[in-house]
């Protein structure tokens, strides 16, 4: 049988979610919790994407993902792989620990976005297991609205810009976009947004935006796997650039493939590759400042 087409576009926003195989606990503790989100920043920093808001609960999370360009099996394979051999190698553990593939619904960030947030924030109130979203840490909410500092991978100023309908330029347009999120999320305690929402299993999105969308499906680009169909020989012809940094920088960040990889491929050692690597993304960082 094959796998369910994986949408894919620059700008895209998916509700993604994640659960642990036949159900069980994905955290032993909040250690793994830290070392999940430590994941999660490595992939928005490498590939180029921000979260909107998520929630980890015991045996799943959400995120609300934004792509910038069109590689979201890409992030999902870098947060759920390294988070999966970081879990058993701390644990002691073999196997699988996610159950099946991530699902990822895409979502029309004009129209859902806010509810989708808001949903996401809820899920620990919905399950009975603390009385307000604040009193859940391992949330965006806190964050949201002013109660903690906002990691560098989420994209706060993009959901109160959306909420108050133009730029968030000044202290005052934050303390007041917080506010108004805040009783946002109060006020959808008992909505059936899901529900009432979700289209196809696959969409959360009116008839004329998932039109809009299903024109972007390549049914060869398209159709699934959780990595693209790329050998580091492939990439190597690809990415046959004159500067060597750039060519690995490149493998290493478009390709998903890991170091020792793109040492092979390039023939060269491990360390040579790593030092590349680091060398053109700080030459990349003093570009942009």
């Amino acid at each position: 049988m094959s796998k369910a087409l994986r949408i894919e576009f620059p700008g895209a926003v998916y509700h993604v979610t994640t659960r642990g195989d036949r159900r069980e606990a994905i955290f032993v503790d909040d250690d793994d919790r830290r070392r999940l989100l430590a994941f999660v920043k490595q992939a928005m920093d490498r590939f180029d994407a921000v979260v909107l808001a998520y929630c980890l609960m015991g045996n799943h999370y959400h995120f609300v993902l934004q792509t910038r360009r069109a590689n979201l099996s890409l992030v999902m394979h870098h947060i759920n792989a390294k988070f999966s051999r970081a879990f058993n190698r701390r644990h002691g553990l073999v196997g699988h620990l996610f159950q099946s593939r991530y699902k990822a619904i895409l979502v029309d960030r004009d129209a859902y976005l806010m509810a989708l947030c808001r949903y996401v924030e809820l899920n620990p109130v919905r399950a009975g297991l603390v009385p307000a979203p604040f009193d859940w840490v391992w949330s965006s909410y806190a964050a949201h609205v002013g109660l903690e500092v906002v990691p560098t991978w989420l994209d706060t100023d993009t959901l109160h810009s959306h909420l108050l309908g133009r730029d968030v330029v000044s202290a005052e347009d934050r303390s007041r976009a917080r506010a108004l999120y805040g009783q946002l999320v109060v006020d959808g305690r008992d909505d059936q947004f899901w529900q009432r929402s979700l289209r196809d299993k696959a969409y959360l999105g009116e008839e004329d935006f998932i039109a809009r969308v299903q024109t972007l499906i390549d049914p060869v680009e398209n159709v699934s796997s959780e990595m693209p169909h790329e050998t580091p020989t492939t990439v190597q012809r690809q990415t046959c650039l004159p500067n060597r940094d750039e060519t690995a920088w490149r493998m290493h960040v478009e390709s998903g493939l890991c170091m020792s990889e793109i040492a092979r491929a390039l023939d060269l050692s491990l360390s040579r590759v790593s030092r590349l690597v680091a060398r053109f993304e700080d030459s990349r960082r003093v570009h942009r400042e």
